[in-house]
C-alpha cells in the first residue's frame, strides 16, 4: 500500500472566492475571454487577442471541471494537441506532429523551469506532477518559440503557470480515488509572516492501478508517486518581489522496479514598474536521479529586461546560461561514451516591438545559443498583428528554431542480443547536428456573434537535418546489425485548427475544435534508413473535440467531453472515440464533491506504441473526489 506523507498544506476562504470568482466564467463574453492575460509568447503580459501565435489558455476553472488528475491528461484539453497515453505511466505528447515516447520538439516550463530532459531530448511525463488546486493557468503555444524560449521549441511551448502564495491562504485537503487512481491525496497549507511574506507548503501523493494489454492480462505498469513542496513570496518594495520555491518528489514503477527521485530550488526576483516587469533574474537547480544509473544535474541562470525606446516601440533583451552535468553508470546493454559530460550554454536574445499604427504591430527579434554540440544557433522570427475591425483580428509569423543534440544522440551506446548467435549495436554519433525548422503561420480571430467566437490558425513547416538511423557495415564474428545516428531526412508538415466558443445559454457553455495535419517526409538520396519515415508520422489526420460545461440548480454542475481522433496508420492503431463525464457538487461555499468517469465508450482501447517500453490499453475509469477548504 502506498504511504502517503504529507507536509503541511493549505488552501484558504480567500481561495473559495477565487473559486467563486471562477464560477463567472461561463457568464463571460468574448470580449471578457479575449481579455485574458498570458505571458509565454513574447515574455510579457499581454492580453490573448494581442498575441501573434496560436495560443490555448487552460485555467483553474476548466482544470477543475475536466475531472482529469494529471499534466498529460490535461493537455487533451488543448485544441490541436496531440495527447496519447501508452500505458500507465508514460504518455506521447506533442504539437504539429512527430509524436514519439520522447517527444524531442516541445518545450515544457514550469514557474520558469524548463521540464525538457537533456540527456535524451524529450519530458519525463510521469514526473510531471503537481497540485492541480494550486495551477493558475496552463499556456499552450502550438508553433516555434525559439527566439524566446530557445533550443527545443520547435513546435510548440507548454507553460505551466502555478498561483502566487498570496492566492493559496489557509488550508485545503483534497482526496480521491477510483479504480485506475486507486488513492490520491494532497493537503496544502498558505499562510503569512508579517505583511511582506505570504507561504505555502503541501505534499501529496497517489497510487495508479496497471493497465491491461489487448488480451486482458495485467501489464504491470502500475506506479505510485509521493510529492511535496514549498513557495514563498517576499514583498521586498512596493516595485520588488522575490519568489523562492522547491519541490522534492519520489515515484516508482511496478514493470521494471525503476525509481526516480529529485528535487528542485528556484528562485526569481522580479522588479515592476505601472504593472509591467522592468526586468527579472531567474536562477533554479535541479537534480533528477533514476534508479542509481542516471543523474542529472543542471543549473541554469536567466535574466531579461524591457524597456521603452520610443512612445511606439519596446524593447525586450536577455542573457541566459545553463550548465548541464551528467553522471552515468555503464552497463551490458546500454552504455555512454564518456559516461561522464559536462555542458554549458549560454545564450542572448533581443525582440523589438514596433506599433507601426494603432491597428497594426510588428515583432521582430532572434535568440542566439551556444552548445557544446553545434556551437552557435541562431533563431529568429518575425510577427505581425493586425486588427482588421473591432473584435477581428489578423496575425502572421515567420520563424526559425532548432532541436539540438543531446548525449543519447551523440555518446550512446546500445548492445541488445537478437538471438543466440546476433547481435544489434546502434551507436551515437559526435557529427549529429541540430534539427531545423522554417515555420510559417497564419491566423484569425473573430467574434462572429455576441456569444460565439471563432480561431483559427494554419501553418506550413519545413524541416531539414531531421534524425534518422542510419546502417553501418555488419561484421560476422559474432554476426552484428550496427548502426548510428544521423540527420538524413527532410520534409514538410502543414495543417489547419480550428476552434469554437459558444455560450449557448447564461449556464451553458460549448467548446468545438478540430485539427488537420498533413506530413510529407522525405529520406535525402544516400540514406540507409527504413523506420524514420514511418515512425515520425505518428500522428493523426484529424481530431475532433466537444466540450460542454453546463451548470445546473442546486449547486450541481454537468461537465462532458468527446474527443475523436482517427487512425494511427503506422502504428496500426484503430480511431478512437473518447468521452469523459464529470458531475460535481458544492453543497456549501468551502466544499466541493465530484465524481468522474473517463473512457466511457468502451471497455479499453490502445493510444500508442512505445519505442522502449510495453504498450498497454488505456481502460473505462471512474473517479471520486472531495475538496474541502478550511
Amino acid at each position: 500500500m502506498l504511504a502517503l506523507l504529507f507536509p503541511w498544506t493549505g488552501w484558504s476562504a480567500t481561495e473559495a472566492d477565487h473559486q467563486a470568482q471562477m464560477e463567472h466564467l461561463l457568464n463571460m463574453d468574448f470580449k471578457a475571454l479575449s481579455e485574458i492575460r498570458l505571458t509565454s509568447v513574447a515574455r510579457k503580459e499581454q492580453t490573448l487577442v494581442d498575441t501573434t501565435a496560436a495560443v490555448t489558455v487552460i485555467d483553474q476553472e476548466e482544470i477543475r471541471r475536466s475531472g482529469l488528475n494529471t499534466l498529460p491528461e490535461l493537455l487533451r484539453l488543448v485544441p490541436g494537441l496531440e495527447v496519447a497515453r501508452i500505458n500507465a505511466n508514460n504518455w506521447a505528447i506533442t504539437s504539429r506532429g512527430f509524436n514519439a515516447q520522447f517527444s524531442n520538439k516541445l518545450l515544457v516550463l514550469m514557474d520558469g523551469r524548463t521540464l525538457y530532459t537533456p540527456l535524451f531530448a524529450g519530458v519525463n511525463w510521469n514526473l510531471q506532477d503537481v497540485m492541480l488546486n494550486d495551477v493558475e493557468r496552463i499556456e499552450v503555444i502550438r508553433g516555434p518559440g525559439g527566439t524566446v524560449w530557445g533550443a527545443n521549441a520547435v513546435n510548440g511551448v507548454i507553460n505551466i503557470i502555478t498561483k502566487k502564495a498570496a492566492d493559496t491562504q489557509g488550508g485545503l485537503l483534497t482526496v480521491g480515488g477510483g479504480n485506475l487512481d486507486q488513492v490520491q491525496a494532497g493537503l496544502r497549507y498558505g499562510g503569512h509572516v508579517g505583511d511582506k511574506m505570504d507561504y505555502r507548503v503541501f505534499g501529496k501523493g497517489f497510487q495508479h492501478a496497471e493497465f491491461l494489454t489487448a488480451n486482458g492480462a495485467g501489464a504491470k505498469d502500475s506506479w505510485e508517486l509521493q510529492h511535496g513542496g514549498i513557495r514563498t513570496d517576499w514583498h521586498l518594495s512596493k516595485r520588488d518581489e522575490l519568489t523562492i520555491q522547491g519541490d522534492l518528489y519520489h515515484m516508482t514503477e511496478e514493470s521494471s522496479v525503476e525509481q526516480r527521485r529529485g528535487g528542485n530550488l528556484l528562485t526569481r526576483w522580479t522588479r515592476k514598474s505601472q504593472d509591467k516587469i522592468d526586468f527579472s533574474f531567474q536562477m533554479y537547480y535541479d537534480r533528477t536521479v533514476h534508479s542509481n544509473t542516471e543523474e542529472t544535474e543542471i543549473f541554469d541562470l536567466d535574466w531579461h529586461h524591457r524597456f521603452d525606446l520610443s512612445k511606439s516601440q519596446e524593447i525586450t533583451w536577455g542573457l541566459g546560461f545553463r550548465q548541464t552535468d551528467f553522471n552515468l553508470t555503464n552497463g551490458p546493454l546500454i552504455s555512454w561514451v564518456p559516461p561522464r559530460r559536462h555542458d554549458q550554454s549560454p545564450s542572448l536574445f533581443v525582440q523589438d516591438e514596433i506599433a507601426v499604427s494603432d491597428d497594426l504591430k510588428l515583432t521582430i527579434g532572434s535568440k542566439l545559443e551556444h552548445n557544446d554540440y553545434t556551437g552557435l544557433e541562431y533563431q529568429p522570427s518575425a510577427r505581425l498583428l493586425w486588427r482588421v475591425v473591432e473584435n477581428n483580428t489578423v496575425w502572421a509569423a515567420i520563424s526559425r528554431a532548432v532541436r539540438s543534440p543531446s548525449p543519447t544522440d551523440t555518446a550512446f551506446q546500445l548492445t541488445a542480443p537478437l538471438g543466440p548467435t546476433s547481435t544489434l549495436k546502434i551507436w551515437g554519433n559526435p557529427e549529429f547536428t541540430s534539427e531545423t525548422v522554417w515555420a510559417y503561420e497564419l491566423g484569425y480571430r473573430t467574434q462572429l456573434m455576441p456569444r460565439l467566437s471563432l480561431d483559427v490558425a494554419t501553418f506550413y513547416n519545413h524541416y531539414d537535418w531531421l534524425g534518422t538511423t542510419e546502417n553501418l557495415p555488419k561484421t560476422f564474428v559474432p554476426f552484428t546489425i550496427n548502426q548510428t545516428f544521423a540527420n538524413k531526412a527532410e520534409g514538410n508538415t502543414y495543417g489547419l485548427e480550428t476552434a469554437a466558443n459558444w455560450l449557448v445559454l447564461d449556464n451553458w457553455k460549448l467548446r468545438a475544435s478540430h485539427t488537420w495535419l498533413k506530413m510529407n517526409l522525405d529520406l535525402m538520396d544516400n540514406s540507409t534508413d527504413t523506420t524514420t519515415i514511418a515512425t515520425a508520422n505518428n500522428n493523426p489526420r484529424n481530431q475532433i473535440q466537444l466540450r460542454s460545461y453546463l451548470d445546473l440548480p442546486y449547486d450541481l454542475q454537468l461537465d462532458a467531453a468527446l474527443y475523436h481522433v482517427t487512425t494511427l496508420t503506422n502504428l496500426d492503431i484503430p480511431s478512437v472515440l473518447r468521452l469523459d463525464v464529470r458531475l460535481g457538487w458544492q453543497p456549501i461555499k468551502t466544499m466541493s464533491l465530484s465524481l468522474s468517469g473517463h473512457n466511457l465508450l468502451d471497455n479499453q482501447h490502445p493510444e500508442f506504441q512505445g519505442t522502449s517500453i510495453q504498450s498497454s490499453e488505456v481502460p473505462r475509469s471512474f473517479f471520486a473526489k472531495l475538496d474541502w477548504i478550511f
